[in-house]
């Protein structure tokens, strides 16, 4: 038998069952249909679930392999299984991929002619068709009433199910009828729903709302650790040679979010001027066209997209190395699905976000203008504005924070953690790349794209290599009245905690700042600290970087700063 959890809708209280164990089966069918030996988190519970024809509800984070919790299931001999997505690239993507393993699939949407709709229900109907993709929108259409009407459905899988909720960031009115198309087929089919984002509150309605009964509930957590988060702050005339140096010093494909077409259009634009080869994407291109450019993305040619929203949910690449948002977004949900396109192969990944308090003054306009647009019930209207801003102001936070980024993210969605620290973001660890002085920026993309020969690519010069230069001797150290500070706080936290931090946060304790990883582990009270209270970031950061030069002081493994003759434990 199986262990599982069961969300009892009415109440919403979390309680212990079994279920029958199909590991073994479930395992056979995998590595047939797939190649693959084993599971991912959460995956074989998923799956086990419906095949013990209970409903589900499952919150796994994006690049999970939530697919395979309903495509599995779906390979049954005489099962029919239809997949409701607002993703029309998913759909297109894992039809292709499935018909490629040579299971019969197919997907209904606008470029579906009626007479190959027809041909379609005709293959469901005589059982030769397993899985069948559609929009929310289809399901009323009258066509496929009369199909649903006359055909068994086994299981229905609700993908991005966090849609139904009224004042969600997602909402689509769509997604409300669900539960009453459910409801009304002849012989109602399990019922899985699944989704990367949505709290640990919201779970309970969306299964209200989907018509869930006392489904297994499945969250598999929403770290990602593979991936490195930093937020800067950044004015949109830094963010452009930020973005440039960025795209020059880092390898392999990465996604520019931005928050308008125009933005989408001029930085496809510059990149291409760089000698970078990217494209611009958002919803009102032709249909040809995002396929073209999808279909390209995972080819490697374009290596950079430049995109609204609209690009990356259901794009199946797994090696994005990188996402930069170009501007917060309006929540922590939306950011969250996007920096999670990056690094779904598991391999390290980053993403930054570059953003200024105008921003969140912009996102507040427009959400107050727009939030809850689709709705008639005034008051409904105003509870999804309140909640907008509510995401709004959760989004500020996270760009804002001093400490761990990674846990203001998993805290929001209600996730415990142990670890105070990461050393996984730029909270926690320093690097070099994220290393920025608004007002030197300029003068740093200069010099480095001067090392690098201007444009990327191989053969390069640098500036250790460029014909007819030489590197320069290495500046004596010469003390500075800040250094004694300096160094008799980095060795003597090093001495009571055993280890380094980055820059940002050895200057907030030389300065005199607080917070818990000051305050908690009794950092105030070690020599040096809030010494330099009235000397600026910038001068303290110069003689940081003058004392490890000299190797007085070094850096660690993730760049912490350290007592030059002693090791991290």
């Amino acid at each position: 038998m199986m262990k599982v959890n069961i969300l009892e809708t009415d109440t919403g209280r979390i309680l212990e069952d079994e279920l029958r164990d199909w590991s073994q089966a479930a395992l056979n069918q995998l590595d047939k249909a797939y190649g693959y030996k084993s599971f991912r988190p959460g995956q074989l519970e998923a799956v086990n679930t419906i095949l013990n024809d209970r409903d589900l509800i499952a919150v796994m984070p994006t690049g999970s392999g939530k697919s395979v919790c309903y495509q599995l299931p779906a390979l049954r001999d005489g099962s029919f299984t239809v997949v409701v997505s607002p993703l029309r690239a998913l759909m297109r993507d894992q039809v292709q991929a499935l018909q490629a393993r040579g299971v019969p699939a197919a997907l209904i949407d606008s470029g579906v002619s009626p007479k190959q709709r027809q041909s379609i229900y005709d293959m469901a109907h005589g059982g030769g068709l397993r899985i069948l993709y559609v929009a929310p929108e289809r399901l009323w259409t009258d066509d496929f009433l009369f199909f649903a009407q006359s055909t068994r459905i086994d299981l229905m899988a609700v993908d991005e199910a966090h849609c139904v909720l009224q004042w969600g960031n997602d909402f689509r009115s769509s997604y409300l009828r669900i539960g009453e198309f459910i409801a009304g087929l002849p012989s109602r089919p399990v019922v899985a729903a699944f989704t990367a984002t949505a709290t640990r509150s919201q779970v309970p309605e969306i299964a209200e709302k989907l018509g869930l009964d006392q489904p297994v509930r499945i969250g598999t957590g929403f770290d990602r650790p593979n991936i490195r988060f930093d937020a800067l702050k950044l004015k949109p005339s830094a963010r452009k040679r930020f973005i440039l140096d960025w795209v020059d010093g880092h390898e392999g494909s990465g996604i520019i979010y931005c928050n308008t077409i125009k933005d989408c259009d001029s930085w496809a634009e510059r990149l291409a001027k760089h000698g970078v080869d990217a494209a611009a994407f958002y919803a009102p291109l032709a249909d040809r066209d995002k396929a073209r450019i999808q279909d390209g993305f995972l080819a490697g040619s374009p290596r950079v997209i430049c995109a609204t929203t609209a690009f990356g949910m259901g794009v199946d690449k797994p090696d994005v190395r990188w996402v930069v948002n170009n501007g917060p977004c309006e929540s922590l949900e939306a950011f969250y699905q996007e920096a999670g396109r990056a690094g779904r192969d598991g391999r390290p990944a980053r993403s930054v976000v570059l953003w200024t308090d105008s921003d969140f003054i912009n996102w507040r306009y427009r959400l107050q203008d727009h939030a809850g647009g689709a709705l008639d019930d005034p008051e409904l209207k105003e509870r999804a504005e309140r909640a907008a801003l509510g995401r709004l102001d959760a989004m500020q936070r996270y760009c804002e924070a001093d400490e761990c980024l990674r846990r203001v993210l998993l805290d929001y969605f209600g996730e415990d953690q142990d670890r105070k620290h990461c050393d996984n973001c730029g909270n926690c660890t320093y690097v070099a790349d994220c290393d920025v002085d608004p007002q030197e920026l300029r003068r740093k993309s200069r010099s480095t794209r001067a090392r690098r020969g201007g444009k990327t690519g191989k053969g390069r010069k640098t500036a250790k290599h460029a014909e007819g230069e030489t590197e320069k001797e290495p500046q004596p150290y010469e003390p500075k009245p800040e250094d004694k500070a300096i160094v008799s706080f980095v060795t003597g936290r090093q001495k009571l905690i055993g280890r380094g931090f980055g820059d940002r946060k050895t200057i907030r304790s030389l300065q005199g700042g607080s917070g818990e990883d000051i305050d908690d582990q009794g950092l105030d009270q070690v020599d040096g600290y809030g010494e330099l209270a009235g000397t600026d970031e910038r001068t303290i950061k110069d003689r940081i970087a003058a004392l490890v030069a000299a190797g007085i002081l070094k850096r660690g493994v993730y760049h912490t700063l350290l007592d030059g003759k002693e090791t991290e434990s």
